[in-house]
């Protein structure tokens, strides 16, 4: 007798069982097999995390940071850059044949470390660290010393002067660092200008005369200036140079200009406009000054001291990341 076909519904109860689906008779889902995985009872399968891969890679750093081959590829580079900065700072004014025969002695030797990098595998990296930290830190170190450390220098190697007459040629006191001026001698503020560079900069000038001579005195040779302390014409408020009290002028020295103009350049620029302005001459070879009271005349070389100091840090800091990052981009296992 031919046996009837069960009802769809009984089948798919009967396939289910008392307690629900039996899950043993679902089909095993293999990854390698390829397809998509089978929903889960709650959906799709969740995708596999991407967060493992940066742990395994965080993991793998840690390892490498901790293997002696590696510091040395990290930490003496590192070394290198910090001495080289902190030498060409304060050591290239006095000392600069050494500071380039220094400089060049590095670059030989990470030039040797480069040709023998079939010898081991951590000469190659060595190399390349220790040259882009030799170039580096020469780089550096000239600009801080260029923009910063060279000043407390010149300061320290200049002679004070006393009771200086604002009309007496500059060129007596060629070698002057820190001056104090007769009481006759005054910041003529309502012919001062102000002179505005292409990064927008403001640097200001005015004559510097001697008390009821602010209209017959027409050779200037002191200039009092400052930074972004005047309006266009004929308004200067630079420093102290209010104040009747004050009569010391702080002189502003030159850089060696390696990377960019000092601020010097643009005081004599602004001298120009002056002299076009109001019809005055300067002497030959003019000095320019902060103008402060006598108790404040190491302000400036104060605030250069500090920028080196700072700058110095700062670099040295950021260069300590910097080498470790390049160090484990080239960095080779055995």
């Amino acid at each position: 007798m031919m046996q009837q076909p069960l009802h769809p519904a009984y089948g798919a109860a009967a396939a289910a069982g008392p307690s629900g689906p039996d899950l043993s008779r679902s089909p095993v889902y293999y990854p390698d097999a390829g397809g998509p995985p089978p929903p889960g009872p709650c959906g799709p399968a969740a995708p596999a995390v991407p967060a493992r891969k940066g742990f395994a890679r965080a993991a793998q750093i840690a390892v490498i940071a901790k293997r002696p081959d590696f510091l040395v590829t990290w930490i003496a580079p590192w070394f290198v850059f910090s001495f080289l900065v902190v030498f060409f700072a304060y050591a290239f004014m006095k000392l600069p044949s050494v500071c380039i025969l220094v400089a060049v002695g590095l670059l030989l030797e990470s030039l040797a470390f480069l040709l023998l990098r079939n010898k081991s595998h951590v000469w190659l990296p060595l190399g390349v660290t220790l040259l882009v930290a030799t170039i580096s830190g020469t780089c550096v170190g000239l600009f801080i010393y260029d923009q910063y450390a060279c000043f407390p220098a010149f300061y320290a190697n200049s002679r004070p002067y006393d009771n200086v007459v604002a009309t007496q040629p500059a060129e007596a006191v060629a070698d002057a660092g820190k001056i104090i001026f007769s009481t006759e001698a005054i910041v003529d503020t309502n012919r001062s200008v102000a002179f505005v560079s292409e990064t927008g900069s403001i640097y200001c000038a005015a004559p510097v005369v001697t008390t009821g001579g602010t209209s017959a005195q027409l050779t200037v040779q002191f200039w009092a200036v400052g930074l972004s302390c005047c309006s266009s014409l004929g308004d200067f408020a630079c420093d102290e140079a209010t104040d009747p009290s004050a009569h010391g002028g702080v002189r502003v020295f030159d850089n060696s200009g390696f990377f960019t103009d000092s601020n010097k350049d643009f005081y004599i620029r602004a001298r120009m406009k002056a002299e076009a302005t109001y019809n005055l001459v300067s002497g030959t070879n003019p000095l320019y000054v902060r103008w402060v009271k006598e108790d404040n005349l190491d302000f400036l070389a104060n605030d250069y001291s500090l920028k080196a100091i700072g700058s110095l840090l700062s670099v040295i800091m950021m260069y300590a990341l910097a080498s470790a990052a390049l160090a484990f981009a080239v960095y080779q296992r055995k």
